[in-house]
């Protein structure tokens, strides 16, 4: 876990190594995307409402959105460039950067001017480290991303439709949890 650190701190200062680098085993892939799903299943409760369904559906999207990013990076800058390795590991790295974002929840107010310029450096640095190790430049990335977007979004509606007809998820409370969001003022939601 001390290696994956460290290699989240030299990301974040920009400092990238070769793809084959970023090899990780289960004992560190599972706990971080974990985190990870938890961080996103706390942001998104309030806007997707408090039912236990919710965490295993975020929990699976979490690794779904990691491993589409992963796959999606290998097809398109592997078309490009046969770099040996897969991507998977650098994804991890790089959005295991939105675990300070935990500090979020408790003080949304306080920390929204530096929990933005938090997220838009993470995407500044996963993007970078893309652009760099694959030695691709930025719009082979930008078209990886885009294609990323579109098997995300039908992957991740492909599995809220599984959750529903099984019944773990009720849509109809989610889209009135998320309709009382947007109704109420912006002094109580914290989004302005």
């Amino acid at each position: 876990m001390y290696q994956f650190f460290l290699d989240a701190w030299a990301a974040l200062r920009l400092r990238f190594y070769p793809k084959t680098h970023y090899r990780y085993s289960p004992l560190i892939i599972v706990p971080v995307l974990l985190t990870l799903g938890l961080i996103n299943m706390a942001n998104m409760s309030q806007f997707l409402g408090h039912q236990a369904g919710i965490t295993v559906f975020i929990l699976a999207l979490t690794v779904l959105r990691w491993g589409i990013l992963g796959m999606t990076m290998q097809t398109i800058l592997g078309y490009y460039s046969k770099q040996p390795g897969q991507w998977y590991g650098y994804v991890l790295v790089t959005e295991a950067l939105i675990l300070p974002m935990i500090a979020m929840l408790y003080w949304p107010q306080a920390l929204a001017t530096a929990g933005s310029f938090w997220l838009i450096w993470t995407m500044v640095v996963q993007v970078s480290g893309f652009v760099r190790i694959s030695q691709q430049n930025v719009f082979k990335v930008a078209l990886a991303y885009i294609i990323y977007f579109l098997v995300t979004s039908l992957a991740g509606g492909m599995l809220l439709l599984v959750f529903s007809t099984m019944g773990w998820l009720d849509i109809n409370s989610m889209a009135q949890s998320f309709q009382q969001i947007l109704t109420m003022p912006a002094a109580e939601t914290g989004i302005r």
